[in-house]
């Protein structure tokens, strides 16, 4: 199950995020994942498909399993959180390939960015739509990690 800092980080994020891109990506979808993650799909129209402007956000928390606390207990977890984004990878290189722009681009990576949180950045393959499913070890294309202060100012 998501934590309650996800769900309100999210609304957050995602209310920046749609000022910046309203022009071209003026549809925004909300959901939840298996886990009960805040999902946002944001799209250029109703019906996203293969080859349109689409990006797919997720905030959940980093979980980790392993953490005991002094008894042995599985330990209370007061755990950062990590954005993730799928986006469609280019049909071929060079210029005038690029699905999406840095008009759509910029603002998500920095908006994500300052959030404090873990980020990472997933490329679906070229004609499959981005979603949660393509948020895969295979599909990561670039993480980042704020390198000053992350975890205490994202607590």
């Amino acid at each position: 199950m998501s934590t309650h800092k996800a769900i309100a980080s999210h609304r957050e994020l995602i209310d920046h995020i749609k000022k910046f891109v309203a022009a071209t990506l003026p549809v925004a979808v909300d959901s939840v994942d298996a886990s009960g993650n805040p999902v946002t799909t944001l799209s250029a129209d109703a019906t996203p498909a293969a080859g349109e402007k689409v990006i797919v956000i997720r905030t959940a928390p980093i979980s980790w399993p392993e953490a005991k606390d002094v008894l042995g207990n599985t330990a209370i977890r007061y755990s950062n959180h990590v954005i993730q984004i799928c986006t469609e990878s280019n049909i071929s290189a060079g210029a005038g390939a690029d699905i999406l722009g840095p008009a759509e681009l910029l603002p998500v990576i920095v908006e994500c960015g300052r959030r404090g949180h873990f980020v990472e950045w997933y490329r679906s393959a070229v004609a499959t739509v981005p979603s949660t499913a393509e948020m895969t070890a295979g599909n990561l294309g670039a993480t980042w990690r704020d390198l000053y202060w992350n975890i205490m100012k994202a607590g």
